[in-house]
């Protein structure tokens, strides 16, 4: 009887250590990169939370959770892997102190962190990562010399052609670059003049600080010795004329590579989703740029 006893004490205690042992169910992960678990149940469920402060319209659904998640891990990894930014220490608590200090909603940080207040690390993972994450990557996409090797290449190609007496235009044409001429006037209103449309491509927030800023120190005929850039496109300057407050130039542009063009050339990450229809809704997604980075993998069901 007591042997009986003892046997049944140590089962319980020995399923007790393995109850306690056992991940909790909102840990489970639902999405891994490369085998790495890169979205779990938890994170789901934070998002929901998060998103859940910013009011009637906020996308608080499961699938629009997953699918801002996965596009963020897509994005960590791939700049991790490719030369970009990784998370160091005290990254993303400089980062939520920049959020404390420049937020144009603080009701809705302050709703954000009441859900995260039991567990302020879960904070910085679930909601504070996404949007270093994300500002990083947009910095990396547009700035890094490795992702905009090509245009760089353009522009500078285009660059020693006009420094060899070549034609701004003409080579533009040659070099599959979008041309552009336009006059500008310096203005002493404190309101911005509006922006002109230049061959579809966006121009300068202020035509006087644009003309401050890159044609005053030209003279007629003279080509800006550095590139402007800007988030789309690194640009060639050359001054034509002033006539008193008018600024007549000419510019041509090297569009930068997108999104969809930066990970369509990248090696194809594995993705395995775990939640089945989560996989089968994704599966019939179409056109999402990160998605190109990825090729989706059978995976075990977890439901």
């Amino acid at each position: 009887m007591i042997r009986t006893a003892a046997i049944v004490w140590a089962s319980l205690l020995f399923a007790g250590r393995h109850a306690a042992a056992a991940p909790s169910p909102r840990d489970t992960a639902v999405a891994l990169l490369d085998g790495r678990p890169v979205v779990s149940e938890k994170d789901l469920s934070d998002y929901q939370a998060a998103q859940a402060c910013y009011g009637e319209g906020a996308l608080t659904s499961r699938k629009a959770a997953f699918m801002r998640l996965l596009e963020a891990a897509i994005a960590e990894e791939a700049m991790r892997a490719h030369g970009g930014p990784s998370l160091a220490k005290g990254d993303l608590e400089r980062e939520a102190d920049r959020i404390d200090r420049e937020t144009r909603a603080p009701l809705i940080i302050a709703c954000v962190k009441r859900h995260f207040a039991a567990a302020p690390q879960d904070y910085l993972r679930g909601y504070v990562r996404l949007v270093w994450v994300e500002s990083r990557f947009r910095t990396f996409l547009a700035y890094d010399p490795r992702v905009q090797a090509r245009a760089r290449r353009q522009i500078l190609t285009a660059l020693e052609r006009v420094r060899g007496g070549g034609c701004l235009e003409a080579s533009s044409s040659e070099l599959g670059l979008a041309y552009s001429s336009a006059t500008y006037a310096l203005s002493t209103s404190s309101r911005a003049p509006a922006v002109p449309e230049l061959n579809g491509l966006r121009g300068p927030p202020d035509e006087t600080e644009f003309i401050r800023g890159n044609l005053a120190d030209l003279a007629a005929g003279q080509v800006k010795a550095e590139p402007v850039e800007t988030d789309f496109d690194i640009r060639l300057l050359r001054l034509l004329s002033k006539e008193g407050a008018r600024w007549t130039f000419e510019s041509v542009y090297a569009r930068k590579d997108s999104e969809a063009d930066w990970f369509q050339i990248l090696p194809k990450m594995k993705l395995s989703v775990v939640d089945k229809p989560l996989r089968l809704w994704l599966e019939g997604i179409k056109g999402n740029p990160r998605f190109a980075a990825v090729l989706m993998e059978t995976a075990p069901e977890k439901r």
